[in-house]
């Protein structure tokens, strides 16, 4: 009996917490009418959600109306003897004058200011002589470049109106790997049909490289990005923007769930510098740098594979001021740590000119602190690129080129100035070719190079499957390399 009413007792607490429990759980459920708020109306100000928030739906209705279709017009010289390649002998022994001709490029943005600034990728609108901004109300407006990054492949655009709906920015150092993000854009064109797309996914990595860009520390998302949805938002579960979108990786172009935007970080620092100096100012240390191997590590006696290696040190710079030397690891950059050379690269970039910082290196097992003052990096062509877009018409080769001066040539053991392999592509047929970082092009298929625009004429000439020979130029040697266009 005394079993029984105990047991009897026992339900009934129970019973009474469980009610209460549901009771509090309803009283402190958010009321769905908030959502709706006047404070929150997105035809005024698209504001973060509350951290930990699910609702698709609700975090579209609030950025939504700022994303926006860019719309390029691109303007090129053409003539009826453009098959020959280079057609310009032939072009002025016959008279015949050049034709412009304009094409028209379509890609996404989005607004990040009342007043009409807007954020896309550079590739966007490159070479634009005009740039047209459709939203999703179907209002249509002629922007003005303010500038536009090719390092970064970031741009900004100003359109003119008052009481835009407008995204944030957040803070892109503290996305995690696993979170939830969703694409928002206008692949394909979608947006003629009087709206954009979205599509949800993870965060599946961070500081990437892909040599599309020469500061790279790409968000990777399995979210749907397809063709036009390049400068679109890359948003978190609060409603803000963590990346612009700018590039997918496939075989195809399709989307095959690998994806990677521009840290919203970057982006900011970019915007910036652009709205105020309309270029862009980076910092500058004066070395190279790659990453920390398993190999490395062991020789140099490293506890993880964290940080960056110095493989140069250019003479004069702020790096030689201070004594570094060849394989010093940077681990530390003002208090930061260095997971990557992609990452160090993006913090020197984005340090003013003239702050002095801290630096913490491994030398020979041992922990050193430095202090560095951040010098100004002097712009330069930007290096070009014969790798996955193709842009130079010579195929995939995956190697990115750079002309240095006679001065750099004295100074880092080249026979003379000319043409320098910056980079050679993990499988690409440089690489099967041996090929290496650091390897001065001569000559391609015996016609003396000096520098990028050359060595693109010659090859502008070539077709997929002709086969090339390089004169190179390593230690102190000459030698041949051949290989196959793909």
């Amino acid at each position: 009996m005394r079993t029984k009413v105990i047991l009897s007792i026992s339900s009934g607490v129970a019973l009474l917490l469980a009610i209460l429990s549901i009771f509090l759980f309803l009283s402190s459920k958010p009321n769905d009418n908030n959502i709706n708020s006047p404070d929150l109306e997105p035809q005024k100000v698209v504001s973060a959600l509350p951290q930990g928030s699910f609702s698709f739906v609700d975090i579209v209705k609030k950025v939504k109306p700022a994303v926006v279709r860019v719309e390029s017009t691109i303007e090129y010289k053409t003539s009826m003897f453009d098959f020959w390649g280079d057609d310009d002998f032939f072009r002025r022994f016959f008279g015949i004058p050049e034709e412009r001709r304009r094409t028209t490029g379509i890609g996404s943005g989005f607004i990040i200011s009342s007043d009409g600034y807007i954020l896309t990728n550079n590739h966007v609108i490159e070479n634009a002589v005009s740039v047209r901004i459709t939203t999703l109300e179907g209002k249509n407006y002629n922007a003005k470049i303010i500038g536009a990054d090719k390092k970064s492949d970031v741009a900004l655009l100003k359109v003119n109106g008052n009481n835009l709906p407008f995204v944030n920015l957040g803070d892109s150092s503290k996305v995690e790997v696993g979170e939830w993000v969703l694409a928002i854009g206008n692949p394909l064109g979608d947006i003629l049909q009087g709206d954009v797309t979205v599509s949800a996914g993870i965060v599946s990595a961070k500081g990437r490289q892909l040599g599309i860009a020469d500061y790279e520390d790409f968000i990777q998302t399995d979210a749907a990005i397809n063709r036009g949805n390049s400068g679109g938002p890359l948003v978190n579960m609060r409603g803000e923007v963590i990346g612009m979108t700018s590039a997918i990786l496939t075989p195809s172009g399709g989307n095959i769930g690998i994806g990677f935007a521009v840290p919203s970080n970057m982006a900011k620092f970019v915007m910036e510098q652009l709205r105020k100096n309309g270029r862009v100012i980076r910092g500058y240390l004066g070395i190279l740098i790659n990453p920390v191997t398993e190999e490395t590590a062991k020789v140099l006696n490293l506890p993880s594979l964290k940080g960056a290696v110095v493989s140069r040190v250019e003479r004069g710079s702020p790096a030689d001021k201070i004594g570094l030397k060849n394989y010093d690891v940077i681990v530390e950059f003002d208090g930061k740590q260095v997971n990557s050379p992609s990452q160090l690269k993006a913090m020197i970039g984005q340090t003013e000119p003239g702050k002095r910082v801290s630096l913490k290196i491994i030398r020979d097992g041992k922990e050193i602190n430095l202090q560095v003052t951040v010098g100004e990096l002097e712009e330069k062509e930007t290096q070009a690129r014969y790798g996955r877009r193709g842009e130079e018409g010579a195929g995939d080769l995956g190697i990115d080129l750079d002309t240095i001066t006679p001065r750099e040539a004295r100074e880092y053991g080249y026979p003379r100035a000319g043409v320098v392999i910056t980079r050679v592509r993990s499988g690409s047929v440089a690489e099967e070719a041996g090929l290496r970082r650091g390897d001065m092009i001569l000559e391609v298929n015996r016609t003396p190079i000096r520098n990028t625009d050359e060595f693109g004429r010659v090859l502008s000439r070539l077709r997929s499957g002709d086969s090339v020979l390089f004169l190179i130029w390593r230690d102190d040697q000459e030698f041949l390399v051949s290989l196959r266009l793909p």
